[in-house]
């Protein structure tokens, strides 16, 4: 079982890259790069500021690839939107359905009312979790079978691990969606559901409270589950709200730019010798032309990223959940 998502990064910087980083910072240090590899090519000579027919062609090709982001937008608001709008029947049926599942997770931690935000939610499911694990522990305190105790141990300090690294991510990340995100990545509950089914099939000796333990931890492991899918979809949601403005506000003021560039390289062109101050312009601007797609690279990055450390669904693992 992964230890929390701290131990699923190597390095500082791809874990700030894929995850702790601000996707608009991201993004910035993208261009901020390409800034910088732009001015070296000046610098050596690759690049001119000199009116020629390549470099024309190039900022004619961005100025018509970063349009495409308009379509990009839509196509972002339209699949946000069609989860936002329903009939008046379809919302009440939502809100019945989330108001039925935080009741039986109330019914089954036997603790009410539960917790309104997402990251006390969440740590109140794994709170849960712990104390069945503790109690199921104490209750074989007394039995002489060496084996059914390994068994139980071996299972108690996995789920007792996954909580104290869920409730260490909440304390250190902040109380956004992505923080709750961020604290579950690195477990999965497949293994655990398995080790209390073959818990309960292999020892018969097991008291009808122990059995009524594991079932209720179960039950827990799968609310816990439906929780974490459900925050991703509202973090995925979030997400790719704010990544359409952030691509209007970056791409129509660079697309202005490209504009301005190619109408200074026609102007520039009739009248040699090209001034001095052209080619540090030809290279800001090559920069910027590419700001949009370094804020979609940005955003994207993360965003398949969690999607791939979620795909599996209880009571079934991914073996494939933590390449990449």
């Amino acid at each position: 079982m992964s230890s929390g998502i701290r131990n699923t990064l190597d390095g500082t910087v791809v874990r700030w890259a894929l995850v702790g980083g601000a996707r608009p910072a991201v993004a910035a240090v993208l261009v901020a790069g390409i800034l910088v590899l732009f001015s070296i090519a000046a610098a050596v000579g690759p690049l001119s500021g000199t009116p020629s027919s390549p470099m024309y062609f190039l900022f004619s090709s961005l100025f018509g690839g970063n349009l495409t982001l308009v379509t990009v937008v839509l196509s972002i608001n339209q699949l946000v939107l069609s989860r936002e709008l329903g009939a008046p029947g379809e919302l009440r049926d939502r809100i019945r359905d989330a108001m039925a599942y935080r009741n039986e997770v109330e019914e089954t931690s036997g603790s009410s009312p539960s917790p309104l935000s997402p990251t006390a939610f969440l740590r109140f499911l794994h709170e849960a979790v712990s104390a069945d694990a503790m109690a199921l522990r104490d209750s074989l305190s007394d039995t002489d079978d060496g084996r059914l105790s390994e068994r139980v141990e071996g299972l108690v300090d996995d789920l007792s691990s996954d909580a104290a690294d869920v409730r260490a991510t909440l304390d250190e990340s902040s109380v956004d969606i992505f923080g709750v995100i961020e604290a579950t990545l690195g477990t999965d509950h497949a293994s655990q559901l398995y080790d209390i089914a073959a818990i309960e099939s292999e020892f018969d000796e097991l008291t009808d409270d122990q059995r009524r333990l594991l079932d209720r931890i179960r039950e827990q492991l799968l609310h816990v589950d439906t929780a974490r899918k459900y925050f991703r979809t509202v973090y995925i949601e979030k997400e790719l709200s704010y990544l359409s403005r952030l691509l209007l506000y970056v791409g129509v003021p660079v697309e202005v730019l490209i504009a301005g560039v190619l109408a200074v390289y026609g102007a520039v062109g009739s009248a040699p010798p090209t001034p001095g101050w052209v080619l540090p312009f030809v290279v800001v601007s090559l920069a910027a032309g590419f700001a949009p797609l370094a804020v979609l690279f940005s955003f994207v990055l993360r965003l398949s990223w969690v999607a791939q450390r979620n795909t599996s669904v209880a009571p079934f693992a991914d073996a494939g959940r933590d390449e990449g």
